[in-house]
């Protein structure tokens, strides 16, 4: 319904009549004062309302909006849900407020709202100086960036950076967002944009600066479950921040056991837990086309609507297909009438009134297989959707995927939207700002493959795809199903479920059509400024200011270090640090060689223990003694010890009594005491005399103590001992000669010395770091100055001026800008019919086919002449193909040049008119991939019209092709 209200905050319950979230408030506010918002708010939480507002907003000035989406498909869906909301109910003669762009369709482009991509929104910007308002920007009060968060995306990243940098920083600029990890860097960056474009006084010009919206608040919040054998399972714990402990795995072994398939939950078990719990209606989401059509075909016989809804989706399905569509009408009752002709008489009147109570649906009623016979004679007879695809869908089960048809994927995204559909199996691009809000998602799989492998899932990745759970208003909670696979279990998915977003990384890479576009605007120290300002360059600047902030800390704290150590010379540190090392590693080896002469001792006197008399003199050592050094001491008694073996109670020099083992006795001297003298002693109570040196003995002791001194003998040490020993104090006499050793605190200095070296490394790695980060700033220039070296190399560029050539080149939309305009300015497509300009179109634009690709339709001798040839003047286009690939080779340029010839003769068939069905059947590819195909051979083919310096017959060619492709269903 086309609202006309003042659309200032107190109007608000006028213009959404429903009570709007905190975050949509605040960012409105900020809009109604002429600011520029970044919003980052979860999926499905309600951001498109406040680009509603902004667009309201607008009108209400009598300015225009730009509405721009990274999608074909969402500008679709945006156009479709723009013109119910916007376009007036009554005086149908007025004109529609709102327009489309996307390339290959064109619809009310002066309209006040216009929904394009991101790439037609910088391709307008390019035709005008960089911060200048040009005619194609005339009178737009407001952009709205959706999806903003594809500034990360490989492909397109590149396109939403130069619409930020491009844009009028006048113009109000709304960025819509999923959750990301850093948006205060994508806020501070779009506004260093605006602030820093040429041309703008900030004191004088209005330059509507961005205020973050940033919000985690989902309005049907979400609750994870785990799907096993034995049923669902709550994923995380009550408090939502960790695994739900029912789930973790028993003991090591299971940990490590890999399951097998059969103790997976299959397909069947999955949906059953769904519909027990009343969990419908789900997406599904299986990451491969191939996956999603078999699971459609597993589900054969299972009925998920209930009669009344069979009865509404059989209604919109017959509408859909035959309304005003007469050919199918006559060509489906005429196959009736041969194979099914009871049926025939309920459907002529069905289509002579086609009502809702209508006798054909109890014909369905009272006979399914009169029902699911009709739906395949449908799907027979049309060319738009295939049996096992339309059957399906009458019990409330569909496949979603870029393979299907766009137009069948629209129905189903409307039916699913109504209800009708209860599950949809779904690859992962569903969840690319498609609106299909579920009661449940259910994620079949934890990990993906990708271009470089089999890889986990990202933690946006997840979210995105879960953020499609819960139907706002209907639900009050979203429910986000994992399932148990061989490969991935409760763990894995608990630890993506509680993960934060990953931040926004630029994809900034400069192109052909980046550099001419430029060039033609603008010098080249202004581009250089203008590539200075992506966000790749910001986002490098961030890491470099921490770096030199370390660069600066160490500098400052090495400069201490190298005062405390002033008058010393690193060769003195050095050599004295050798030295200390080097009397450490003698002494080391000195009392190796000591313990093993001490065994080898041992070992000697063993024989001797046995004859040992009281009154001995001996040497003790050992384990017991804590001592470095042997004992001298008289043997008082031998007492039992241990199994067979004695002890020895000796009393020593020092006056302590010592318990010892056999092993304890190092030495004999070959000497006794007199055994009178011995036997006089009073010996300890050997029941509590512990082992090694124990309680000292009392003063009666003395004399005895005396004359065990009196016969103190030299222990013999070993000849390598001595020489070792001979080596430590040569050591040790150069350390108290050298010159650090006259210093007050040698070991402090040797500490600092140590530090010094730390500090230089880490400031060597730091340097080493900031290098590398500033070379990746400069990265992107010395890019763009190689593809000028190419360009001229190609004669697109006369010093910096674009040629025809270049002119042209700078025309084109493309991946590979400067191999189109060779291409198409070498002037051999004035030879071609519009049937083979069209499949050399083609050519140009498919990327690399699967090894699995077939047709049945070959290349054309024309078309493979076509590139082959050459003449004395000219080289042939395929030796152009080489050089090109020879040259970006030469500067490490990756920018790919594309000719695929395997299916053009695809593409030529559908020129000359060939029946879709008949197309599809002599190929392996999906129909929505042939679909792909075709519409970006329109959009290159209504490009070549627009290219200045082209032909009239070549226009003229262009347009023929154009209206031969531009058939039903394309």
């Amino acid at each position: 319904m086309k609202q006309s209200l003042n659309p200032s905050p107190s109007n608000l319950d006028k213009l959404f009549p429903f009570e709007l979230d905190g975050f949509q408030k605040e960012a409105i506010t900020a809009l109604a004062e002429r600011k520029s918002v970044v919003v980052c708010a979860p999926t499905g939480s309600g951001k498109t309302v406040i680009g509603e507002y902004a667009i309201y907003d607008a009108l209400e000035m009598g300015k225009r909006v730009f509405y721009t989406t990274p999608l074909k498909a969402l500008s679709n869906q945006k156009f479709r849900d723009f013109q119910d909301k916007f376009c007036p109910e009554i005086n149908q003669d007025k004109k529609s407020p709102v327009g489309l762009i996307t390339g290959d369709i064109v619809i009310n482009a002066n309209a006040s709202i216009v929904i394009m991509t991101t790439e037609i929104f910088r391709n307008m910007l390019y035709q005008t100086p960089i911060g200048q308002v040009g005619t194609s920007l005339e009178n737009v009060a407001t952009v709205i960036l959706d999806e903003c968060h594809y500034i990360s995306n490989r492909d397109r990243g590149t396109v939403w950076e130069e619409s930020i940098i491009y844009c009028p920083p006048t113009i109000q600029l709304v960025a819509l967002s999923a959750t990301i990890g850093n948006p205060k860097d994508l806020t501070n960056w779009i506004n260093q944009v605006r602030k820093t474009a040429p041309g703008i006084d900030l004191k004088t010009d209005e330059v509507s600066l961005c205020k973050l919206i940033n919000s985690d608040f989902r309005p049907v919040p979400l609750r994870f479950y785990f799907s096993s054998k034995t049923g669902l399972s709550p994923l995380l714990n009550q408090k939502q921040n960790a695994l739900n402990p029912c789930l973790k795995s028993k003991g090591q072994q299971n940990k490590k056991r890999r399951l097998k398939r059969e103790d997976c939950p299959g397909l069947m078990t999955v949906i059953r837990q769904l519909y027990k719990q009343d969990l419908l209606p789900a997406i599904y989401v299986i990451f491969s086309r191939r996956g999603c059509d078999q699971s459609v075909q597993r589900l054969d016989g299972l009925t998920l609507v209930s009669p009344e809804e069979a009865h509404t989706l059989q209604y919109n399905l017959l509408t859909f297909f035959l309304s005003k569509n007469l050919p199918l009408q006559e060509s489906l009752l005429q196959a009736v009438q041969i194979e099914n002709p009871l049926l025939y008489e309920p459907l002529l009147n069905f289509l002579s009134n086609p009502s809702y109570d209508a006798d054909l649906f109890d014909c369905f009623r009272k006979d399914g297989e009169t029902k699911t016979h009709l739906f395949q004679l449908l799907a027979k007879n049309c060319q738009l959707v295939r049996g096992d695809q339309l059957e399906p869908l009458t019990r409330g089960i569909a496949a979603h995927h870029a393979g299907i048809l766009p137009v069948w994927k629209e129905l189903v995204e409307q039916l699913f939207e109504a209800g009708l559909v209860k599950v949809v199996f779904a690859t992962a691009t569903l969840s690319a700002g498609i609106n299909m809000p579920a009661r449940t998602t259910v994620i079949s799989a934890l990990s993906k493959r990708t271009d470089s492998g089999h890889s986990m899932l990202t933690p946006s990745e997840f979210l995105q795809i879960a953020g499609r759970a819960g139907r706002r208003g209907m639900d009050e909670v979203g429910y986000v199903i994992t399932v148990q696979t061989p490969f991935e279990g409760s763990k894995e998915a608990a630890h993506l479920a509680m993960a934060d977003s990953e931040p926004l990384q630029s994809c900034f890479t400069p192109s052909y059509g980046m550099v001419l576009n430029l060039l033609q605007k603008h010098t080249l120290d202004e581009a250089k400024h203008l590539l200075e300002r992506s966000f790749a360059e910001y986002l490098a600047q961030l890491k470099l200011e921490p770096e030199q902030r370390n660069i600066a800390s160490l500098t400052t704290e090495l400069t201490k270090v190298d005062v405390d150590l002033a008058g010393l010379t690193e060769t003195d540190l050095f050599t004295y640090e050798k030295l200390k090392a080097r009397l450490k590693e003698e002494q080391r080896l000195l009392k190796i060689l000591q313990q093993q002469a001490e065994k080898t001792h041992k070992q000697e006197i063993s024989p001797q223990l046995d004859k040992l008399n009281l009154g001995d003199i001996l040497y003790l050592k050992g384990k017991q003694l804590k001592s470095s050094r042997p004992h001298l001491a008289v043997l008082v008694a031998i007492v039992p010890g241990s199994g067979k073996s004695h002890d020895y109670l000796c009393l020593g020099e020092d006056n302590y009594w010592y318990r010892v083992k056999r092993g304890d006795v190092v030495d004999i001297s070959g000497t006794s005491l007199p055994l009178n003298l011995v036997k006089e002693l009073n010996l300890p109570d050997l029941d509590i005399l512990p082992f090694g040196k124990s309680h000292k003995g009392d003063e009666n002791f003395v004399k005895i103590r005396n004359q065990i001194s009196d016969h103190a003998f030299s222990l013999k040490i070993a000849p390598e001992v001595i020489k070792q020993q001979q080596r430590v104090a040569q050591i040790q006499e150069k350390l108290d000669s050298h010159p650090l050793a006259q210093q007050k605190n040698p070991t402090r200095l040797l500490k600092l010395h140590r530090q010094r070296l730390k500090l230089r490394e880490q400031l060597h790695i730091s340097h080493v770091k900031f290098h590398k980060l500033q070379s990746r700033q400069s990265y992107y220039w010395e890019e763009f100055l190689n593809l000028i070296d190419i360009l001229r190399e190609f004669k697109a560029f006369s010093g910096y001026e674009p040629t025809t050539l270049g002119q042209a080149c700078a025309a084109i939309r493309g991946e590979n800008e400067l191999w189109l305009g060779l291409v198409i300015m070498s002037g051999s497509l004035e030879r071609l019919e519009s049937h083979h300009l069209a499949a050399v179109v083609s050519a140009l634009i498919t990327e690399t086919l699967r090894p699995d690709t077939w047709t049945n339709y070959l290349p054309s001798q024309e078309i493979l002449d076509f590139f082959n040839y050459s003449d004395e003047e000219e080289v042939s286009l395929k030796e152009i193909r080489r050089l090109l690939f020879q040259s970006q080779s030469r500067y490490d340029i990756t920018i790919p040049v594309w000719l695929e010839l395997e299916l053009t003769g695809v593409i030529e068939q559908w020129a000359l008119g060939t029946d879709w069905q008949e197309l599809c059947k002599n190929t392996s590819l999906d129909e929505g991939d042939l679909v792909r195909l075709l519409r970006r051979t329109i959009d290159l083919l209504s490009q070549i019209p627009q290219i200045p310096n082209i032909s009239s017959y070549l226009k003229s060619s262009a347009k023929d092709a154009l209206t031969k492709l531009k058939r039903f269903p394309i």
